[in-house]
């Protein structure tokens, strides 16, 4: 089992947008599942984990019947789940799935473009 830090790298690419009660974003790993987890300010003591096994990479999506097409793969290293994260996963489908990241005011500004 290994896990990622991210809180540093999502507030230099999101800024403000980040909730400030948000105190913890990382990855945990294990040898068959990636799960994004989150911490709160609120509830330090409580780990909010999401398993991302259903996040598709739109390149293979259309292989789905013949291949996993999931964009988080256990079996590579997690410094590349991280990347993928960091750089595939847009902020609306992360507001959209994954609440508590970004501030109220910026899910709601997000959740205004669909």
């Amino acid at each position: 089992m290994k896990r990622i830090n991210l809180i540093e790298s999502y507030r230099l690419k999101y800024k403000n947008l980040i909730n400030p009660d948000l105190i913890y974003l990382g990855l945990l790993q294990t040898s068959t599942e990636v799960f994004l987890e989150k911490i709160l300010d609120s509830k330090p003591e409580l780990i909010v984990q999401h398993n991302l096994e259903n996040v598709y990479d739109s390149d293979l999506e259309p292989l789905l019947p013949h291949i996993s097409a999931a964009l988080f793969n256990p079996l590579v290293d997690i410094d590349d789940n991280a990347c993928r994260f960091l750089l595939r996963m847009d902020p609306l489908s992360i507001a959209m799935n994954y609440d508590g990241i970004f501030s109220e005011e910026a899910t709601e500004r997000l959740l205004n473009f669909i």
